[in-house]
């Protein structure tokens, strides 16, 4: 531990003594960020230079090129025009370009060449530079998403917001597919546009955000479903797995025995109707309550009234009870039976009740016509002679 602590003293030391010969440097300097490039063509090829004096006198600095290839050619460019001189102030920078403009032909290869910086008074600086021609980023693309997985319901679309990178050194022409399950489609929009595309053109190392939407088929189970999706250029391709989690859902329907909507029955009287209650879905129903409205006077019992749980794809009979009131008369009434359910909202459907009269009230109807007559034609025979 002590001998580390030592290290460590002498090496601080070193550092402060060496402080000063950094900071006493005078003379030019000739920087550029990447002094060496790789190239795949014969296209302009640019260098950023920075000329710099450290604590010289104000002075004109000439800048040359020496170990050039044959046949190419170069310009140092700047303020908007062709330059072979900048002037330096003391600790102070001047930028310029170098263009190089290699010739046709060239084959793959490292070339290496000096920029040099030459002073008024004598001080000079060289960079050596290397431009290696033939070689370029193989081209290479990626796909990326924050939220792989999505869950909704059957008749939901399932979004992703996806984002493309084309890591390649050139414009990339990118083909856009979906490897979805069978019944299943997708489309592909830019994030902040409607129009759906399916090539698009992205610059080198530039990216963009994609949606993705996925439809799934009609009645589609409850269940978990991958979905793949893929860019492809000429030379590239990248893949990303996303995946759609489909909740189920329960949908209810309620009719008579064999969809049948319509029944009669005898004012006062109560008559039973056989209803058939269906979860159409692909969940559970949960607590399923049954009410009704109908006409005044007018009552109607459920049995069961509450149906705790209807798997999918099943169907139970239940009973309601109806009875009209006694003072309805002959003729159509309508009513709505309706079914709630904790998970499946509610559903609804109109029956049409065809009411007559009970037939002991026909009875005493003819009675009382016939006994009218007897009194009539006894009215007619003791006061007609008169």
């Amino acid at each position: 531990m002590k001998r580390n602590i030592h290290l460590v003293s002498v090496l601080v030391v070193f550092l402060m003594a060496a402080l000063p010969l950094f900071a006493d440097y005078q003379g030019l300097s000739v920087a550029t960020n990447y002094p060496s490039l790789n190239v795949s063509s014969s296209d302009m090829i640019t260098f950023d230079l920075r000329i710099k004096s450290y604590g010289l006198a104000p002075q004109r600095v000439n800048l040359s090129l020496t170990g050039l290839p044959e046949g190419w050619e170069y310009q140092f460019v700047g303020g908007g025009g062709l330059v072979n001189a900048v002037f330096t102030e003391p600790d102070s920078t001047s930028t310029v370009q170098l263009w190089v403009i290699p010739s046709d032909g060239n084959q793959e290869a490292v070339y290496s060449f000096s920029v040099h910086a030459t002073g008024e008074n004598g001080d000079s600086y060289s960079l050596p530079l290397t431009i290696t021609m033939g070689r370029q980023l193989p081209q290479r693309l990626a796909l990326d998403t924050d939220l792989p997985t999505i869950k909704g319901d059957p008749k939901s679309d399932f979004t992703f917001n996806v984002t493309l990178r084309n890591n390649s050194a050139n414009e990339t022409l990118i083909d856009l597919y979906a490897d979805v399950p069978q019944g299943f489609y997708a489309t592909f929009k830019e994030q902040y546009g409607s129009k759906t595309i399916n090539t698009l053109s992205l610059g080198a190392g530039s990216s963009r955000s994609v949606q993705v939407t996925v439809t799934p088929s009609a009645g589609v189970s409850e269940g978990a479903y991958p979905i793949t999706v893929t860019a492809r250029s000429s030379g590239a391709e990248a893949s990303l797995p996303v995946m759609l989690e489909v909740q189920g859902q329960a949908t209810l329907t309620l009719s008579g025995v064999g969809g049948i909507l319509s029944s009669s029955a005898v004012a006062g009287k109560e008559k039973v109707l056989d209803l058939e209650l269906k979860n159409t879905g692909t969940a559970n129903a949960q607590h399923i309550e049954l009410s009704s409205y109908t006409p005044s006077n007018w009552t109607i019992s459920y049995n069961p009234a509450v149906v705790e749980e209807l798997p999918a794809g099943e169907t139970v009979t239940v009973k309601a009870t109806l009875k009209p009131s006694s003072e309805a008369l002959n003729g159509d009434y309508s009513l709505t039976l309706r079914a709630n359910s904790k998970n499946a909202g509610n559903v609804s459907e109109q029956f049409r009740i065809t009411v007559r009269t009970s037939s002991i009230w026909g009875i005493v109807s003819i009675v009382i016509i016939a006994l009218a007559a007897v009194l009539l034609v006894f009215a007619v025979k003791k006061f007609g002679r008169r």
